[in-house]
């Protein structure tokens, strides 16, 4: 038995083929403006549905963590 859930809605809400789907999370993460982080936030509020909606915004929330990699 596998312990990785296979992907449900892939190909519907989000990319099913993973380099396309790699190629488009880092799309929504280049086009959001730079910004530093000044410090680690206690929580992050990013949106979950289908990419083609919520890829720009949740690009934006998770491009204001890469300063704290």
């Amino acid at each position: 038995m596998s312990a990785t859930r296979p992907a449900v809605v892939a190909g519907s809400f989000y990319p099913g083929e993973p380099s396309v789907l790699a190629a488009e999370v880092a799309s929504h993460l280049a086009a959001a403006a730079p910004r530093s982080a000044v410090r680690a936030p206690k929580a992050i509020i990013a949106p979950h549905a289908g990419y083609v909606y919520s890829g720009p915004v949740a690009g934006s929330v998770y491009a204001r963590l890469a300063a704290l990699r």
